[in-house]
Protein backbone atom coordinates (compact mmCIF):
# COMPACT_ATOMS: atom_id res chain seq x y z
CA UNK A 1 0.00 0.00 0.00
CA UNK A 2 1.23 3.06 -1.03
CA UNK A 3 1.96 5.92 2.00
CA UNK A 4 1.35 9.42 1.61
CA UNK A 5 3.60 12.30 1.74
CA UNK A 6 4.38 13.56 5.54
CA UNK A 7 3.54 17.03 6.27
CA UNK A 8 6.69 18.09 6.67
CA UNK A 9 8.06 16.68 2.93
CA UNK A 10 5.17 18.49 1.67
CA UNK A 11 5.72 21.62 2.96
CA UNK A 12 9.70 21.58 1.66
CA UNK A 13 7.96 20.53 -1.90
CA UNK A 14 6.27 23.80 -2.02
CA UNK A 15 9.38 26.13 -0.46
CA UNK A 16 9.69 27.28 -4.45
CA UNK A 17 6.77 28.15 -4.88
CA UNK A 18 5.45 29.63 -1.74
CA UNK A 19 3.08 32.31 -2.38
CA UNK A 20 0.74 34.91 -0.55
CA UNK A 21 -3.55 35.20 -0.36
CA UNK A 22 -5.13 38.12 -0.46
CA UNK A 23 -7.53 40.30 -2.69
CA UNK A 24 -8.85 43.86 -2.18
CA UNK A 25 -11.23 46.41 -3.52
CA UNK A 26 -10.71 49.88 -2.12
CA UNK A 27 -9.13 52.63 -4.69
CA UNK A 28 -5.67 52.53 -5.41
CA UNK A 29 -3.11 54.60 -3.65
CA UNK A 30 -2.08 57.90 -5.55
CA UNK A 31 1.47 57.43 -6.33
CA UNK A 32 4.02 59.28 -4.94
CA UNK A 33 6.44 61.73 -7.10
CA UNK A 34 10.38 60.18 -7.82
CA UNK A 35 12.38 61.32 -5.08
CA UNK A 36 15.84 63.72 -6.02
CA UNK A 37 18.11 60.88 -5.67
CA UNK A 38 18.77 57.51 -6.96
CA UNK A 39 17.55 55.55 -3.18
CA UNK A 40 16.76 52.10 -4.07
CA UNK A 41 13.71 51.60 -2.30
CA UNK A 42 11.39 53.45 -4.77
CA UNK A 43 10.11 52.16 -7.82
CA UNK A 44 7.25 53.81 -10.22
CA UNK A 45 5.47 56.11 -7.64
CA UNK A 46 5.78 53.97 -4.33
CA UNK A 47 8.14 53.49 -1.77
CA UNK A 48 9.20 50.05 -0.20
CA UNK A 49 7.67 51.25 3.01
CA UNK A 50 4.36 52.39 1.77
CA UNK A 51 0.94 51.25 3.73
CA UNK A 52 -2.28 50.72 1.50
CA UNK A 53 -5.78 51.25 2.75
CA UNK A 54 -7.11 48.18 0.74
CA UNK A 55 -8.30 45.02 2.48
CA UNK A 56 -8.05 41.54 1.45
CA UNK A 57 -11.34 40.63 0.35
CA UNK A 58 -12.86 40.07 -3.45
CA UNK A 59 -9.57 40.54 -5.26
CA UNK A 60 -7.70 43.23 -6.28
CA UNK A 61 -8.36 46.06 -9.10
CA UNK A 62 -5.97 47.02 -11.89
CA UNK A 63 -4.99 50.15 -10.64
CA UNK A 64 -4.28 48.28 -7.38
CA UNK A 65 -1.97 45.20 -8.31
CA UNK A 66 -0.37 48.34 -10.37
CA UNK A 67 0.67 49.50 -7.28
CA UNK A 68 1.07 46.40 -4.84
CA UNK A 69 3.60 45.22 -7.96
CA UNK A 70 5.25 48.06 -8.13
CA UNK A 71 5.90 48.59 -4.24
CA UNK A 72 7.24 44.78 -4.43
CA UNK A 73 9.33 46.52 -6.72
CA UNK A 74 10.88 48.84 -4.91
CA UNK A 75 11.44 46.37 -2.29
CA UNK A 76 13.41 43.77 -4.20
CA UNK A 77 15.53 46.28 -5.38
CA UNK A 78 16.40 47.70 -1.93
CA UNK A 79 16.98 43.79 -1.00
CA UNK A 80 19.03 42.72 -3.72
CA UNK A 81 20.80 45.98 -3.77
CA UNK A 82 20.32 46.27 -8.14
CA UNK A 83 17.94 48.50 -9.93
CA UNK A 84 15.39 47.61 -12.55
CA UNK A 85 16.17 48.73 -15.61
CA UNK A 86 12.04 48.66 -16.77
CA UNK A 87 9.15 47.91 -15.57
CA UNK A 88 8.42 44.40 -15.46
CA UNK A 89 5.20 43.12 -16.94
CA UNK A 90 3.34 40.65 -14.73
CA UNK A 91 0.47 38.36 -15.57
CA UNK A 92 -1.99 37.11 -13.23
CA UNK A 93 -3.84 34.11 -14.45
CA UNK A 94 -5.95 31.33 -12.70
CA UNK A 95 -5.46 28.16 -12.45
CA UNK A 96 -8.03 27.16 -15.81
CA UNK A 97 -6.22 29.87 -17.74
CA UNK A 98 -2.86 28.13 -16.84
CA UNK A 99 -3.94 24.41 -17.51
CA UNK A 100 -5.23 26.02 -21.22
CA UNK A 101 -2.38 28.21 -22.33
CA UNK A 102 0.82 26.63 -20.81
CA UNK A 103 0.37 22.45 -20.55
CA UNK A 104 4.03 21.57 -20.21
CA UNK A 105 5.33 24.61 -21.35
CA UNK A 106 7.47 24.24 -17.99
CA UNK A 107 8.41 20.69 -18.86
CA UNK A 108 9.98 20.93 -22.18
CA UNK A 109 10.32 17.75 -24.01
CA UNK A 110 13.84 17.07 -25.36
CA UNK A 111 14.90 15.21 -28.84
CA UNK A 112 14.70 11.55 -28.95
CA UNK A 113 18.41 11.44 -28.51
CA UNK A 114 18.47 13.78 -25.41
CA UNK A 115 15.14 11.64 -23.88
CA UNK A 116 16.94 8.54 -24.36
CA UNK A 117 19.94 9.94 -22.66
CA UNK A 118 18.16 11.77 -19.87
CA UNK A 119 16.08 8.68 -19.26
CA UNK A 120 19.21 6.50 -19.01
CA UNK A 121 20.88 9.15 -16.36
CA UNK A 122 18.28 8.48 -14.02
CA UNK A 123 18.18 4.87 -14.18
CA UNK A 124 21.76 4.98 -13.63
CA UNK A 125 20.68 6.69 -10.44
CA UNK A 126 18.31 4.31 -9.71
CA UNK A 127 16.00 6.56 -9.32
CA UNK A 128 13.44 5.70 -12.86
CA UNK A 129 12.94 2.28 -13.88
CA UNK A 130 13.06 1.79 -18.17
CA UNK A 131 9.67 1.12 -18.30
CA UNK A 132 8.93 4.69 -17.43
CA UNK A 133 9.69 8.53 -18.77
CA UNK A 134 11.57 11.07 -16.85
CA UNK A 135 9.68 13.86 -18.62
CA UNK A 136 6.33 12.66 -17.92
CA UNK A 137 7.27 11.92 -13.99
CA UNK A 138 8.35 15.53 -14.05
CA UNK A 139 5.06 16.78 -14.99
CA UNK A 140 3.17 14.44 -12.59
CA UNK A 141 5.12 16.10 -9.65
CA UNK A 142 4.37 19.51 -10.68
CA UNK A 143 0.53 18.58 -11.26
CA UNK A 144 -1.36 21.67 -10.12
CA UNK A 145 1.51 23.13 -7.72
CA UNK A 146 3.19 25.95 -10.00
CA UNK A 147 2.12 29.07 -8.21
CA UNK A 148 4.47 31.52 -10.55
CA UNK A 149 7.33 31.20 -13.22
CA UNK A 150 9.51 34.03 -15.33
CA UNK A 151 10.22 33.22 -18.96
CA UNK A 152 13.44 34.86 -19.69
CA UNK A 153 12.96 34.64 -23.54
CA UNK A 154 9.80 36.59 -23.36
CA UNK A 155 10.51 38.30 -20.51
CA UNK A 156 7.20 38.20 -19.26
CA UNK A 157 6.09 37.14 -15.85
CA UNK A 158 3.48 34.79 -14.63
CA UNK A 159 1.11 34.47 -11.31
CA UNK A 160 -1.22 31.26 -10.86
CA UNK A 161 -3.95 32.57 -9.13
CA UNK A 162 -6.26 29.81 -7.59
CA UNK A 163 -9.52 32.34 -7.97
CA UNK A 164 -11.42 32.68 -10.65
CA UNK A 165 -11.33 35.20 -12.01
CA UNK A 166 -7.79 35.85 -11.15
CA UNK A 167 -6.09 38.48 -8.79
CA UNK A 168 -2.97 38.20 -6.59
CA UNK A 169 -2.91 36.76 -3.73
CA UNK A 170 0.25 37.47 -1.99
CA UNK A 171 3.82 39.23 -2.52
CA UNK A 172 5.88 36.03 -1.78
CA UNK A 173 5.97 33.85 -4.88
CA UNK A 174 5.65 37.60 -7.05
CA UNK A 175 8.95 38.33 -4.93
CA UNK A 176 10.74 35.28 -5.82
CA UNK A 177 9.85 35.86 -9.83
CA UNK A 178 10.34 39.45 -9.93
CA UNK A 179 14.30 38.57 -8.72
CA UNK A 180 14.31 36.29 -11.87
CA UNK A 181 13.18 39.38 -13.99
CA UNK A 182 15.71 41.17 -12.20
CA UNK A 183 18.35 38.88 -13.26
CA UNK A 184 17.38 38.56 -16.87
CA UNK A 185 17.80 42.04 -16.86
CA UNK A 186 21.28 42.57 -15.42
CA UNK A 187 22.57 39.35 -16.37
CA UNK A 188 20.53 37.97 -19.05
CA UNK A 189 19.44 34.73 -18.31
CA UNK A 190 19.13 32.93 -21.53
CA UNK A 191 23.39 33.41 -21.77
CA UNK A 192 23.50 31.10 -18.85
CA UNK A 193 25.10 27.99 -19.69
CA UNK A 194 22.95 24.68 -20.33
CA UNK A 195 23.97 21.21 -20.15
CA UNK A 196 23.91 18.07 -18.06
CA UNK A 197 22.44 18.19 -14.95
CA UNK A 198 25.06 18.70 -13.16
CA UNK A 199 25.51 22.10 -14.88
CA UNK A 200 22.21 22.79 -14.58
CA UNK A 201 21.61 22.39 -11.00
CA UNK A 202 25.14 24.49 -10.62
CA UNK A 203 23.97 27.30 -12.19
CA UNK A 204 20.81 27.40 -10.75
CA UNK A 205 21.92 27.00 -7.67
CA UNK A 206 23.43 30.72 -7.64
CA UNK A 207 19.81 31.92 -9.54
CA UNK A 208 17.76 30.21 -7.37
CA UNK A 209 19.72 30.80 -4.05
CA UNK A 210 20.03 34.36 -4.96
CA UNK A 211 16.09 34.53 -5.28
CA UNK A 212 15.45 32.36 -2.70
CA UNK A 213 17.44 34.55 -0.14
CA UNK A 214 15.88 38.02 -1.24
CA UNK A 215 12.22 36.24 -1.25
CA UNK A 216 13.26 34.84 3.00
CA UNK A 217 14.20 38.28 3.81
CA UNK A 218 10.85 40.18 2.13
CA UNK A 219 9.01 37.21 3.76
CA UNK A 220 11.04 37.94 7.09
CA UNK A 221 9.94 41.41 6.91
CA UNK A 222 6.38 40.61 6.27
CA UNK A 223 5.97 38.45 9.05
CA UNK A 224 7.78 40.89 11.41
CA UNK A 225 5.52 43.52 10.83
CA UNK A 226 8.23 45.74 9.29
CA UNK A 227 6.30 45.99 5.70
CA UNK A 228 2.91 45.66 4.97
CA UNK A 229 2.13 43.11 3.04
CA UNK A 230 -0.72 41.42 0.97
CA UNK A 231 -0.60 38.43 3.03
CA UNK A 232 1.73 35.64 3.97
CA UNK A 233 1.43 32.03 3.22
CA UNK A 234 4.02 29.39 2.69
CA UNK A 235 2.28 28.20 -0.42
CA UNK A 236 0.78 24.90 1.04
CA UNK A 237 -2.55 25.80 -0.43
CA UNK A 238 -1.08 25.19 -3.54
CA UNK A 239 -1.38 21.45 -2.57
CA UNK A 240 0.59 18.46 -1.27
CA UNK A 241 2.18 15.75 -3.21
CA UNK A 242 0.05 13.07 -4.46
CA UNK A 243 -0.26 9.56 -4.48
CA UNK A 244 2.24 8.53 -7.03
CA UNK A 245 5.14 11.98 -6.35
CA UNK A 246 8.07 10.75 -6.93
CA UNK A 247 10.45 12.47 -4.58
CA UNK A 248 13.73 10.59 -5.90
CA UNK A 249 13.50 12.99 -9.26
CA UNK A 250 12.27 15.97 -6.79
CA UNK A 251 15.43 15.41 -4.44
CA UNK A 252 17.56 16.30 -7.84
CA UNK A 253 15.69 18.81 -8.97
CA UNK A 254 15.10 20.60 -5.98
CA UNK A 255 18.86 20.99 -5.12
CA UNK A 256 19.05 24.52 -6.16
CA UNK A 257 16.32 25.93 -3.72
CA UNK A 258 17.85 23.69 -0.78
CA UNK A 259 21.51 24.61 -0.84
CA UNK A 260 21.58 27.32 -3.21
CA UNK A 261 20.82 30.25 -0.63
CA UNK A 262 23.66 29.14 1.56
CA UNK A 263 26.26 29.61 -1.22
CA UNK A 264 24.58 33.08 -1.56
CA UNK A 265 24.89 34.12 1.84
CA UNK A 266 28.31 32.73 1.99
CA UNK A 267 29.88 34.98 -0.75
CA UNK A 268 27.58 37.47 0.06
CA UNK A 269 28.54 37.30 3.31
CA UNK A 270 31.71 38.12 2.96
CA UNK A 271 31.60 40.31 -0.48
CA UNK A 272 28.48 41.62 -0.11
CA UNK A 273 26.05 41.64 -3.28
CA UNK A 274 28.88 42.98 -4.97
CA UNK A 275 30.52 39.10 -4.67
CA UNK A 276 27.29 37.81 -6.03
CA UNK A 277 27.27 39.92 -9.33
CA UNK A 278 29.92 39.04 -11.07
CA UNK A 279 29.37 35.07 -10.57
CA UNK A 280 27.05 35.09 -13.73
CA UNK A 281 29.85 35.59 -15.87
CA UNK A 282 31.29 32.67 -14.38
CA UNK A 283 28.90 30.64 -13.03
CA UNK A 284 29.41 27.21 -10.87
CA UNK A 285 30.48 24.35 -12.94
CA UNK A 286 29.62 21.95 -10.53
CA UNK A 287 26.82 21.27 -7.62
CA UNK A 288 29.47 20.33 -5.57
CA UNK A 289 30.68 23.83 -5.35
CA UNK A 290 27.14 24.91 -4.67
CA UNK A 291 27.45 22.55 -1.48
CA UNK A 292 30.99 23.67 -0.34
CA UNK A 293 31.03 27.23 -1.02
CA UNK A 294 34.40 27.59 -0.19
CA UNK A 295 35.80 25.77 -3.24
CA UNK A 296 33.97 27.71 -5.99
CA UNK A 297 36.17 29.01 -8.32
CA UNK A 298 39.07 26.12 -7.28
CA UNK A 299 40.75 23.45 -9.20
CA UNK A 300 39.09 21.15 -6.77
CA UNK A 301 36.67 19.38 -9.64
CA UNK A 302 37.89 17.90 -12.92
CA UNK A 303 36.77 15.36 -15.60
CA UNK A 304 36.05 11.59 -15.78
CA UNK A 305 36.36 9.54 -19.27
CA UNK A 306 34.77 6.74 -20.38
CA UNK A 307 36.48 4.87 -23.14
CA UNK A 308 33.46 3.70 -25.62
CA UNK A 309 34.70 -0.43 -25.83
CA UNK A 310 31.22 -0.98 -27.64
CA UNK A 311 30.36 -3.53 -30.20
CA UNK A 312 29.01 -2.74 -33.37
CA UNK A 313 25.74 -3.96 -32.23
CA UNK A 314 25.34 -0.80 -29.60
CA UNK A 315 25.46 2.24 -30.69
CA UNK A 316 26.25 5.49 -28.48
CA UNK A 317 23.49 8.14 -28.15
CA UNK A 318 24.80 11.39 -29.21
CA UNK A 319 22.04 14.25 -29.36
CA UNK A 320 22.52 16.77 -31.91
CA UNK A 321 21.81 19.70 -29.25
CA UNK A 322 23.10 19.43 -26.08
CA UNK A 323 25.80 17.42 -24.56
CA UNK A 324 26.54 13.71 -26.08
CA UNK A 325 26.93 12.82 -22.16
CA UNK A 326 25.84 12.93 -18.81
CA UNK A 327 27.03 14.14 -15.24
CA UNK A 328 24.72 13.94 -12.22
CA UNK A 329 27.25 15.39 -9.97
CA UNK A 330 26.89 15.58 -6.23
CA UNK A 331 22.91 16.40 -6.18
CA UNK A 332 22.68 13.63 -8.25
CA UNK A 333 24.61 11.32 -6.05
CA UNK A 334 23.17 12.34 -3.11
CA UNK A 335 19.48 12.07 -4.56
CA UNK A 336 19.74 8.23 -5.47
CA UNK A 337 20.93 7.26 -1.40
CA UNK A 338 18.19 9.68 -0.17
CA UNK A 339 15.42 8.63 -2.11
CA UNK A 340 15.31 5.26 0.13
CA UNK A 341 13.86 7.38 2.48
CA UNK A 342 10.83 8.30 0.59
CA UNK A 343 10.05 5.33 -1.84
CA UNK A 344 7.39 2.88 -1.09
CA UNK A 345 9.83 -0.10 -1.90
CA UNK A 346 11.54 -0.85 1.04
CA UNK A 347 11.59 2.09 3.55
CA UNK A 348 12.28 1.01 6.40
CA UNK A 349 15.71 -0.26 4.85
CA UNK A 350 16.51 3.13 3.68
CA UNK A 351 20.33 3.55 3.19
CA UNK A 352 21.50 6.44 4.64
CA UNK A 353 19.89 7.79 8.24
CA UNK A 354 17.45 10.77 7.58
CA UNK A 355 19.43 12.98 10.18
CA UNK A 356 21.88 12.72 6.90
CA UNK A 357 19.47 14.43 4.02
CA UNK A 358 16.71 16.02 6.40
CA UNK A 359 17.47 19.00 7.92
CA UNK A 360 14.73 19.64 10.86
CA UNK A 361 14.37 22.20 13.04
CA UNK A 362 15.55 20.95 16.90
CA UNK A 363 12.72 22.14 18.34
CA UNK A 364 10.02 21.80 16.20
CA UNK A 365 11.76 18.44 14.61
CA UNK A 366 10.29 19.73 11.26
CA UNK A 367 12.26 20.43 7.82
CA UNK A 368 14.00 23.98 8.11
CA UNK A 369 11.71 26.15 5.82
CA UNK A 370 14.63 27.57 4.27
CA UNK A 371 16.94 24.48 3.62
CA UNK A 372 15.23 21.14 4.53
CA UNK A 373 17.74 18.97 2.53
CA UNK A 374 20.89 18.71 2.79
CA UNK A 375 23.24 17.17 -0.33
CA UNK A 376 26.23 16.00 1.90
CA UNK A 377 26.43 12.62 2.80
CA UNK A 378 29.31 10.18 3.21
CA UNK A 379 28.74 8.06 -0.15
CA UNK A 380 29.36 11.42 -2.20
CA UNK A 381 31.74 13.10 -0.35
CA UNK A 382 34.95 13.35 -2.04
CA UNK A 383 33.14 13.98 -5.43
CA UNK A 384 35.44 15.02 -7.95
CA UNK A 385 33.89 14.36 -11.65
CA UNK A 386 31.52 11.65 -13.17
CA UNK A 387 30.55 10.87 -16.84
CA UNK A 388 27.73 8.36 -17.98
CA UNK A 389 27.90 7.36 -22.05
CA UNK A 390 24.12 5.79 -23.26
CA UNK A 391 24.23 2.97 -25.77
CA UNK A 392 21.21 1.68 -27.55
CA UNK A 393 20.45 -1.54 -29.45
CA UNK A 394 16.68 -1.45 -31.56
CA UNK A 395 14.54 -0.82 -28.47
CA UNK A 396 17.26 -1.68 -26.04
CA UNK A 397 19.29 0.55 -23.77
CA UNK A 398 22.78 0.65 -21.75
CA UNK A 399 25.33 2.55 -20.04
CA UNK A 400 28.68 3.15 -19.14
CA UNK A 401 28.65 5.36 -16.05
CA UNK A 402 32.35 6.71 -14.56
CA UNK A 403 32.32 8.01 -10.88
CA UNK A 404 35.37 9.56 -9.76
CA UNK A 405 36.40 10.89 -6.24
CA UNK A 406 39.80 12.75 -4.61
CA UNK A 407 40.60 9.72 -3.27
CA UNK A 408 40.62 5.91 -2.73
CA UNK A 409 38.96 5.77 0.29
CA UNK A 410 36.65 7.98 -1.23
CA UNK A 411 35.58 5.50 -3.96
CA UNK A 412 35.38 2.95 -1.42
CA UNK A 413 32.84 4.20 0.48
CA UNK A 414 30.58 4.87 -2.85
CA UNK A 415 31.64 1.44 -4.44
CA UNK A 416 30.40 0.36 -1.46
CA UNK A 417 27.10 2.03 -0.99
CA UNK A 418 26.12 1.41 -4.56
CA UNK A 419 26.79 -2.21 -3.87
CA UNK A 420 23.70 -1.87 -1.16
CA UNK A 421 22.10 -0.26 -3.48
CA UNK A 422 21.87 -2.78 -5.83
CA UNK A 423 20.24 -5.11 -3.34
CA UNK A 424 18.29 -2.64 -1.82
CA UNK A 425 16.41 -2.26 -5.23
CA UNK A 426 16.42 -6.30 -5.73
CA UNK A 427 19.84 -7.13 -7.35
CA UNK A 428 21.98 -10.33 -6.95
CA UNK A 429 25.50 -11.03 -7.29
CA UNK A 430 26.53 -13.11 -10.50
CA UNK A 431 30.06 -13.37 -9.78
CA UNK A 432 32.38 -11.86 -7.91
CA UNK A 433 36.17 -10.76 -8.32
CA UNK A 434 38.29 -9.00 -5.84
CA UNK A 435 37.13 -5.12 -6.86
CA UNK A 436 34.38 -6.23 -9.65
CA UNK A 437 31.06 -7.65 -9.39
CA UNK A 438 28.61 -8.70 -11.88
CA UNK A 439 24.81 -8.43 -10.95
CA UNK A 440 21.54 -9.70 -12.00
CA UNK A 441 18.21 -7.82 -10.97
CA UNK A 442 15.63 -11.09 -10.09
CA UNK A 443 13.17 -9.53 -7.56
CA UNK A 444 9.85 -9.19 -9.44
CA UNK A 445 8.64 -6.27 -7.85
CA UNK A 446 11.97 -4.23 -8.67
CA UNK A 447 12.04 -1.28 -10.68
CA UNK A 448 14.87 -2.33 -12.25
CA UNK A 449 15.96 -4.61 -14.80
CA UNK A 450 18.84 -6.47 -16.54
CA UNK A 451 22.34 -6.60 -15.50
CA UNK A 452 25.15 -4.70 -13.70
CA UNK A 453 28.79 -4.49 -13.93
CA UNK A 454 30.79 -2.85 -11.38
CA UNK A 455 34.34 -2.07 -10.63
CA UNK A 456 36.59 -0.08 -8.46
CA UNK A 457 39.86 0.95 -9.78
CA UNK A 458 42.34 3.23 -7.63
CA UNK A 459 39.58 6.05 -6.94
CA UNK A 460 37.16 5.40 -10.12
CA UNK A 461 34.27 3.54 -10.10
CA UNK A 462 32.90 2.34 -13.36
CA UNK A 463 29.34 1.12 -13.93
CA UNK A 464 28.06 -1.32 -16.63
CA UNK A 465 24.50 -1.49 -17.56
CA UNK A 466 23.33 -3.53 -20.24
CA UNK A 467 20.14 -6.18 -20.43
CA UNK A 468 21.47 -9.37 -20.13
CA UNK A 469 24.65 -10.24 -18.08
CA UNK A 470 25.90 -11.35 -21.84
CA UNK A 471 25.63 -8.01 -23.22
CA UNK A 472 28.06 -6.49 -20.59
CA UNK A 473 30.85 -7.55 -22.69
CA UNK A 474 29.29 -6.22 -26.02
CA UNK A 475 28.63 -2.60 -24.22
CA UNK A 476 31.74 -2.42 -22.71
CA UNK A 477 34.37 -5.10 -23.92
CA UNK A 478 37.29 -5.94 -21.19
CA UNK A 479 40.30 -3.53 -21.45
CA UNK A 480 42.17 -6.55 -22.21
CA UNK A 481 40.52 -7.78 -25.14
Amino acid sequence: MKRRPTAAIALALMLVLAGCSAGYQSPAPEPAPPPDDERLGYYDGYWYNDTFEFDAADGLTEGQQEAVVSRAMARVQLLRNQRFEERVDVDIISRREYREEFGNVTTPTPGDDARVLQNTQYEALLLVGSDRDVVDVRRGNRGDNVLGFYQPGAERLVIVSESDPATLEGELTLAHELVHALQDQRFNLSSLPTGTMDTVNARNGLVEGDATVVENAYQRNCESGEWECVSVDTGTSAGAPGENFHFGVYYAGFFPYSEGPSFVNYHRERGGWDSIDPMYDDVPDTSAEVVYPRTYGTDDYGTATVADRNDTEWNRVTPTNGPDHATVGQAGIVSMFAYTLADDYDRENALIDSGAFYNRNATTGRLDSTRPFTYDVSYAEGWYADRLHAYAAGDETAYVWNVTFEDRANATEFHGGHADLLEYWGAETVETREESTVWRFTAADSPFDGAVWVERDGRSVTVVHAPTVDDLGDVYAPADG
